[in-house]
């Protein structure tokens, strides 16, 4: 049996984001101003917020309106170059 190729997006769609950061003071604006910067307004009741168990780190997904690929791949750029995000999925 032969895996199926996955699945290409169709834009404009919902996409998820997920971001590690450090649970520094002020880095939930930062992080807010960047998904904005390059997905434009986005709903903060779609925002979810997960602490670690030490409460070192902060597991936050936003949920944006995808237009391309290319919107994707410079916003995930912009979160990775915040010294205070560790991982983008």
């Amino acid at each position: 049996m032969t895996p199926e190729p996955p699945q290409k997006l169709q834009f404009p769609c919902t996409y998820p984001i997920k971001v590690m950061v450090r649970a520094d003071p002020g880095v939930r604006g930062q992080v807010d101003q960047i998904i904005q910067q390059h997905a434009g307004p986005f709903d903060q009741g779609t925002v979810t917020e997960r602490p670690s168990a030490q409460n070192r780190f902060i597991g936050i997904t936003y949920v944006i309106q995808a237009t391309s690929e290319a919107q994707i791949a410079s916003l995930f750029e912009a979160l990775k170059l915040c010294p205070q995000v560790l991982l983008v999925l």
